[in-house]
């Protein structure tokens, strides 16, 4: 197995396990052992490919992204997060998902990197999606309804993804590799 694909499967399988423990972890009130599974997450793809420098931009960005978006949901209380009261600041849970869904342009998400218009259909339905289960699931609740955070979610999903993979792209100099080869 090359250090690209186990660098993927490394990032595909983790944030899937971010995505749970984080989401289930939030309805049950031990949703920051999120940030532990990030860093194992990450620490383990660095460790296969040594690319810590590649990711560290879209980090930022994902945190960017978080300190941008989350108030624009929280503060109008659009939406509100199980065991947290602050309307200004995402819970340490959403953080882990931002950065880990971020720096995952640079593997399982790689793919979308030169596809910006599916990148935008996959943000507006898989944002929407991905909020409504975890309100089913407990972790959040929609104070006005669920039609107001759908939308939102929709439009600003549906810009974001396409932002990130851009970015990503950009940063990865444009190559049409979808997936750097760090050996």
């Amino acid at each position: 197995m090359n250090r690209s694909f186990a660098a993927l499967a490394v990032n595909f399988v983790g944030f899937q396990l971010l995505w749970f423990v984080a989401v289930y972890g939030g309805a049950r009130g031990w949703g920051g052992w999120a940030l532990a599974v990030l860093v194992v997450m990450q620490g383990l793809v660095w460790a296969i490919n040594r690319g810590w420098r590649r990711d560290l931009p879209l980090l930022a960005a994902g945190a960017l992204a978080c300190a941008l978006c989350e108030p624009a949901w929280l503060a109008p209380g659009l939406i509100r997060y199980q065991d947290w009261s602050l309307n200004w600041l995402a819970p340490a849970w959403i953080w882990a998902l931002w950065l880990g869904f971020a720096v995952s342009f640079n593997y399982s998400l790689a793919w979308l990197r030169r596809r910006l218009l599916l990148a935008a259909l996959f943000g507006g339905v898989g944002g929407v999606f991905s909020v409504t289960v975890g309100i089913h699931l407990g972790a959040a609740s929609t104070p006005h309804g669920w039609w107001p955070l759908a939308m939102t979610y929709c439009v600003v999903w549906a810009l974001v993804v396409p932002m990130l993979a851009y970015g990503a792209r950009r940063l990865a100099g444009g190559a049409d590799k979808e997936v750097h080869d760090y050996a």
